[in-house]
């Protein structure tokens, strides 16, 4: 089965939830790492953030759940 989310009176699928909210996180950490000029020691800047997304998504989809329980019922 796969999760879902409850938002109000529905029911959300967990992956544009989590999807979105990786999203943001990845866009904050890329602000932070330019703003301290580490993407000038980064050789692919694009291939990166691609590879931050992906880890920043499956760091979601692995804490969110025990973290918040009541959202998947």
């Amino acid at each position: 089965m796969m999760p879902d989310y409850l938002l109000g009176v529905i029911y959300v699928a967990a992956a544009p939830v989590e999807g979105c909210m990786a999203l943001v996180v990845t866009y904050l950490l890329h602000r932070l790492l330019s703003a301290f000029g580490l993407y000038r020691w980064i050789w692919h800047g694009v291939l990166f953030d691609t590879a931050l997304f992906v880890i920043v998504w499956a760091v979601l989809v692995l804490v969110l759940p025990p973290v918040f329980p009541g959202l998947h019922p």
